[in-house]
């Protein structure tokens, strides 16, 4: 530690060393343990922040011993210097002395994997999905990141609202249980809630601007990444909302590309579809039934036929 009286003048030997004291045992009754900073934080300047304090301490020096407890009052206002500073930069000295590791977890395409976030958060990722977040959370937001699909139910806590990015759209929750499909090659975007209320907003830094747009259970939201529009959905099937995690493999009126992409992330094939079958809608429950006995069915559907080669299906038919 910088040693605070000046060189050759005498009577401030003790003042310095009673101001160290006093410095030592702020810190050491600062509980940055319980002290929590935000993902977000901007960069922690050490440097800085100790010169500040040492110039401060220094000018303390400049004024002129007048009365006998000038060394009280100038050890005072360091220890005052410091308790400001440590608490505006509380998070990014904590941040400094001790970095938050940023987890990533994936699902293997066919696979469901389940996590325990910090916080007691727990997630469901699908087939081919994935999520970074903080092994613990700091400050005022929890935030993760994810691409894919991803079922969440949230610890609740009012203090510490709960923020999920995907891409241009970020979705805040306190406590609730939601559902998000964002895969990366999907022109479509979906959030689903099933329990409590979510607020969905352009991503900070995004060309989107709408207003936030609230959701409650049985509602949810479809952005086309293509043209960026925005709907708000009602009535939507929770029941079925998040059959995924249990292995279910169920479809509701599902346009068929989205239905090809999930089976794609299913299982090991690759399904081809013709451009007249677009716009063909799907309702079936495939759980638990082989991809072969799945694309008979989607055939049928379709009217027409699905020739296998190799891995990959193509599939034809006279349309819907």
């Amino acid at each position: 530690m910088r040693r605070f009286n000046k060189p050759n003048e005498p009577g401030r030997v003790n003042d310095g060393r009673l101001q160290e004291k006093l410095v030592e045992k702020y810190f050491q009754n600062l509980d940055l343990d319980n002290v929590q900073a935000g993902a977000h934080d901007a960069e922690f300047d050490g440097k800085g922040v100790y010169n500040k304090i040492l110039n401060t301490i220094d000018a303390e020096y400049e004024m002129p011993k007048r009365r006998s407890y000038t060394g009280w009052l100038a050890a005072a206002s360091i220890v005052a210097v410091f308790i400001s500073l440590s608490y505006y930069f509380r998070y990014d000295i904590l941040n400094y002395v001790s970095p938050v590791h940023t987890m990533q977890v994936s699902a293997e395409r066919g696979s469901v994997t389940s996590i325990v976030l910090g916080d007691g958060t727990k997630v469901w990722l699908n087939g081919g999905s994935h999520i970074s977040y903080p092994e613990i959370f700091r400050g005022e937001k929890r935030e993760v990141t994810v691409t894919g699909e991803a079922f969440f139910d949230v610890a609740h806590n009012a203090n510490q609202p709960f923020i999920v990015h995907t891409g241009n759209i970020t979705t805040h929750v306190l406590g609730t249980s939601f559902n998000i499909k964002a895969y990366n090659d999907d022109p479509l975007l979906h959030i689903d809630v099933v329990s409590g209320k979510v607020g969905v907003v352009p991503a900070e830094g995004s060309a989107l601007s709408f207003s936030t747009i609230y959701l409650t259970p049985a509602q949810g939201i479809t952005f086309n990444k293509k043209d960026n529009s925005i709907s708000k959905n009602s009535g939507i099937d929770i029941a079925n909302l998040s059959g995924w995690r249990a292995g279910k493999l169920i479809f509701k009126n599902a346009a068929l590309p989205e239905v090809i992409k999930t089976l794609n992330r299913e299982f090991e094939v690759s399904i081809r579809a013709d451009a007249n079958l677009t716009n063909c809608n799907i309702s079936a429950n495939f759980t638990n039934v082989p991809i072969k006995d799945i694309m008979a069915v989607i055939a049928r559907l379709v009217k027409g036929k699905a020739t296998l080669s190799g891995t990959v299906y193509h599939l034809q038919g006279k349309g819907c």
